[in-house]
């Protein structure tokens, strides 16, 4: 049999993956991350790499310990399958913190142990929407939302923010249509460090339960929330749990525990939520048959050792100081930078005179590349002008990458 040549593979590849990564929608992020890989092989000097939320603060000594009591411990079964919604036991202790958090009866059997946050936006997606299904989700948005959404065949549907990065809950309402089955909330948010405040998830919930009327399904929240326990200055994060029935609550501790290789998270539903038993079950088959199977058992054995105690996360203090310090730099560069109040992501605005150069944030991405400076550029979270600056460095970066700005910027 005599095969057609193949010059660059593209017959081999699905056509939306083809043209996700022969066109222009692969990751900005991974790119960027990418180029910073290339420029360490090549040598040449430092590399200051702002470009991806990979944690340089090593998970606390706690977490350690509790590893080796674990690997020192000779009972059989440690490392077998387990249900697809992971452990019993695990997923009890999730489930009273959970609902101690949110103030809500939480039960076992509503937990689901995911790989990671994006994981449990997988199996959430996958459980819950048909093709052309929409999910709407307000601007800047982390970048893979996209293609989560395109693993289930749905539609993203961005709206504009409000001021200072919050809801824009009018232009929510107002992109809410007939095959809306999701609205995806994001806070703290990836890439601005906003916590959307109460008054206006409070707005939020009133729209959707107006919205509801009539329907056959009610519209649900996925909330996607793994910087909730790394807010600056003890800043409270509210909750859509705490004000909307049939809510989604997902999270991981790939930040907080400073854990992002070993992929550890879990999805909650609201006990209030229409449908939670049947739900509930979707999330385990679809954890099976995404080929995630279980969350990482040893992980998950870890968990109750570490979460709860003062010494049981990263030290966040050392994020918001790097924040502070790019922030202040960047301003007096003329950039806009709003305060970030979580997470280790800054999102400054361009000012005017490099935002109105041609083009504006994806230029100066590139000038600061070849300052060996690598950050990511604002189109991708759907909002050109700005730049994400990941603070998830360490201080030689922070500081090399704000002399670079002033060479490029003055």
């Amino acid at each position: 049999m005599v095969f057609a040549v193949v010059d660059d593979g593209r017959a081999l590849l699905s056509s939306r993956v083809a043209d996700t990564l022969l066109g222009a929608k692969e990751s900005w992020t991974r790119r960027m991350f990418e180029q910073a890989a290339q420029l360490r092989r090549d040598g040449g000097g430092p590399v200051h790499d702002l470009s991806l939320g990979n944690p340089s603060l090593e998970p606390p000594a706690r977490w350690i310990r509790a590893l080796h009591e674990l690997l020192d411990d000779p009972a059989p079964g440690m490392h077998r399958y387990m249900t697809n919604a992971g452990f019993p036991e695990v997923r009890e202790f999730i489930a009273r913190r959970e609902g101690e958090r949110f103030g809500l009866p939480v039960l076992c059997g509503q937990v689901t142990m995911t790989v990671g946050a994006a994981g449990g936006l997988n199996v959430v997606m996958r459980s819950m929407l048909d093709p052309d299904d929409e999910v709407v989700v307000p601007t800047p948005y982390f970048s893979e939302y996209d293609h989560y959404c395109a693993n289930a065949s749905a539609r993203l549907r961005p709206v504009p923010f409000g001021p200072g990065f919050g809801l824009d809950v009018e232009a929510i309402a107002a992109r809410l249509g007939e095959r809306t089955r999701l609205v995806l909330v994001n806070s703290p948010n990836n890439p601005s460090g906003a916590i959307y405040p109460a008054e206006q998830l409070d707005r939020l919930a009133e729209t959707l339960t107006r919205a509801n009327a009539g329907r056959e399904r009610p519209i649900f929240v996925v909330e996607d929330s793994p910087y909730r326990d790394l807010t600056h200055d003890g800043a409270a994060v509210p909750s859509m749990m705490e004000r909307y029935p049939h809510t989604i609550h997902i999270t991981s501790h790939s930040k907080d525990l400073g854990l992002a290789g070993e992929r550890i998270g879990y999805v909650v539903l609201s006990p209030r939520a229409a449908g939670t038993e049947l739900l509930a079950r979707a999330f385990a088959f679809c954890n099976r048959v995404l080929g995630f199977v279980n969350a990482p058992a040893l992980m998950q054995r870890a968990l109750p050792r570490v979460l709860g105690h003062a010494d049981g996360r990263v030290d966040v203090e050392v994020y918001a100081s790097r924040c502070r310090r790019m922030a202040s730099g960047l301003a007096e560069l003329g950039f806009d930078v709003p305060p970030p109040r979580a997470g280790f992501f800054l999102f400054p605005g361009l000012p005017a005179r490099l935002r109105d150069e041609d083009g504006g944030d994806v230029a100066l991405t590139e000038r600061l590349l070849a300052e060996r400076t690598i950050v990511v550029p604002g189109v991708a979270f759907r909002v050109p002008g700005h730049l994400r600056l990941s603070m998830a460095a360490d201080d030689d970066a922070v500081d090399g990458a704000l002399a670079a700005f002033r060479r490029v910027c003055a």
